[in-house]
């Protein structure tokens, strides 16, 4: 049996099993069951009796089997049975004990432990073994690779037709075999089927701890973006990256190619591709079954889940509710701004505002029965800009640095107080641009006055240049030299000049522009143009994301408009010093802004 034996498997309910994706109705965090289910009781095996060997693991692949072929024969059902089983403590799935589902053509449809591999072709030793042992005669699985399609057709409906019979059984593929395999580590467990005519066959494997060595490579087509991942800097690469996207997405959708879209959702995912770098991805959420379809950075966490399960780190708000807004806001989409600490890069903190521009993409499938399903999806990314300036109460010092070498773009500068006998507390750091340039704010309760150094790591986390005996002084405006691999160098110091408000009228963006003064000790101006009229919110935070105070609240005509604030909260109270957060809620998206108020 070659390499490519089983990969050419004709499927009569691939396109059922597509609908699944593309018409199921929404399955909340919590599976909430849809419409005229019945909750499903214990299975009469559960995970947690296979972990403490009170229970075999035939017998609880059977059960599951037998709840599955009762209950989940619709796509609405089988979302709900989805949601079951992936978490962690169900009946369904307790430590090494879970379920992988395996559609006919040997693809990954869930997998309850990394839904990164969802999608994944199944390396088709392991395939061929796990047939072999449901019946399918060793003729038929060679028939497979026959060079003559007639041959390979009638191989693979034999295949179907003994799928369809539900068999059961026990497979092994770690033991080798002479000429084709030295066998494959881990490649065993219990593989029940069940069958519907919505769904067609499913496999249901219980016991395989299927990981990445257990699919194949493919060649992918990652589209030809002409902005990637490692290129969006700004706004505007942001837009043109998430556009070329979504398009390119909702094109394959449209050909009902359940091969050619899970490939793509591999793309998408894939850190050495165009798709995804550091903490720049693609997300895509199908608006018609409200489940998001892919998560370029957190699959396992996001992907066959609703959105809006992740809430924004200041303001508390749900971030579904900002990237449906940007999304809808005009047939281009629209921009958003939201705090996040992402749990894979260390550099980063929830104080880091990350920009988000997210847009709807609509189209239709005919399926082969004739019918039209519709197509409704959102494309999203974002990029964290330059960390805010912290400022706690006492002096501080304006730095301004440009990284020199090659490489510089999107490396997070960060600073630390040279203190002997102490660790390096690197408490303040940045982005650098696409010129290596970046802008932060140091403070100390104690004065800034004395050395500090530097470090500069890329997405990876890796150190790339590192800086010592900077020499830094409170209330002074410093610019210095980073150059990769070289000495630091004082460019210019002198004292912080002051402010002055840029007014959002220079520009035709919506948005806020920069409040006058910052930091401010009794009140500062806030500064917001509108490009086009509709309804206005500026609130204010707390650093815990509890509202203070509402500036505005009402339907407001495009221009510019200055609110002060005096630093008093709904009640008229004083506020005590520290840091705020200025929301604006404007047609088209959402802002914010760290106000810093220092008596």
């Amino acid at each position: 049996m070659k390499a490519r034996t089983l990969l050419t498997i004709p499927v009569v309910g691939l396109l059922v099993l597509a609908g699944v994706f593309l018409n199921a109705h929404p399955v909340l965090a919590d599976c909430q069951l849809p419409a005229g289910v019945s909750p499903p009781a214990a299975p009469a095996v559960t995970a947690q009796q296979v972990e403490d060997g009170s229970a075999s693991l035939m017998d609880f692949a059977r059960g599951v089997r037998d709840q599955f072929s009762q209950r989940a024969s619709t796509p609405d059902q089988l979302f709900y049975f989805g949601c079951l089983i992936r978490e962690d403590g169900s009946h369904w799935h307790s430590g090494s004990t879970f379920l992988v589902i395996l559609t006919p053509d040997s693809r990954v449809l869930i997998h309850t432990k990394d839904m990164a591999l969802s999608g994944r072709l199944l390396n088709p030793v392991i395939y061929g073994a796990i047939l072999s042992a449901l019946g399918v005669p060793l003729t038929v699985l060679a028939d497979l690779a026959s060079p003559d399609p007639a041959v390979a057709a009638q191989a693979g409906a034999a295949v179907f037709n003994t799928l369809m019979q539900e068999p059961d059984a026990a497979f092994d593929a770690t033991n080798p075999i002479p000429g084709l395999s030295p066998g494959i580590p881990g490649a065993s467990g219990y593989v029940t089927v069940y069958s519907s005519a919505n769904l067609g066959p499913i496999m249901l494997l219980a016991g395989f701890h299927l990981n990445e060595t257990h699919v194949v490579q493919e060649d992918l087509d990652y589209g030809d973006p002409t902005i990637t991942a490692r290129d969006v800097v700004d706004r505007e690469t942001l837009k043109t990256f998430v556009t070329q996207a979504g398009e390119w997405f909702i094109e394959i959708q449209k050909t009902g190619d359940l091969t050619a879209i899970s490939k793509a959702k591999i793309a998408l995912r894939d850190p050495n591709g165009p798709w995804r770098h550091g903490n720049v991805y693609i997300y895509i959420i199908d608006l018609i079954s409200n489940l998001t379809r892919v998560h370029g950075g957190f699959p396992n966490k996001f992907e066959l889940r609703p959105p809006g399960i992740t809430r924004d780190a200041i303001t508390g708000e749900l971030v579904w509710d900002l990237l449906l807004a940007a999304a809808t806001s005009s047939p281009e989409g629209g921009f958003w701004e939201y705090h996040f600490d992402d749990p894979n890069d260390d550099t980063d903190s929830a104080d880091i505002p990350k920009v988000g521009y997210s847009r709807e993409f609509k189209g239709s499938i005919q399926t082969a029965d004739g019918k039209v399903v519709p197509l409704n999806i959102i494309a999203g990314s974002g990029f964290y800009g330059r960390a805010p300036d912290v400022v706690p109460d006492g002096p501080f010092t304006q730095v301004e640095a440009t990284v020199i070498g090659d490489a510089v773009e999107g490396l997070t500068v960060a600073f630390a107080r040279s203190i002997a006998g102490q660790p390096a507390d690197y408490a303040y750091n940045a982005v650098t641009d696409a010129n290596g340039s970046l802008s932060l704010t140091i403070s100390n309760a104690d004065g800034v006055n004395g050395y500090y150094q530097a470090r500069a790591s890329n997405a990876d986390g890796e150190i790339v240049g590192q800086w010592h005996s900077i020499p830094l002084n409170h209330n002074q405006r410093q610019v210095l030299e980073l150059p990769l691999g070289g000495k630091m160098k004082v460019v210019q110091v002198g004292p912080l000049a002051a402010a002055k408000p840029v007014l959002a009228a220079e520009t035709e963006v919506s948005g806020l522009a920069p409040n006058f003064p910052n930091p401010f000790n009794s009140a500062t101006l806030i500064t917001y143009h509108l490009s086009n009229p509709g309804p206005v919110q500026l609130v204010i935070y707390n650093v815990l994301g509890q509202p203070v105070r509402t500036l505005v609240n009402e339907s407001q005509a495009a221009g510019t408009y200055q609110i002060r604030w005096d630093v008093l909260d709904q009640r008229g109270v004083s506020l005590s010093t520290g840091t705020y957060i200025a929301r604006l809620s404007y047609p088209g998206g959402v802002q914010t802004q760290r106000l810093l108020y220092l008596k």
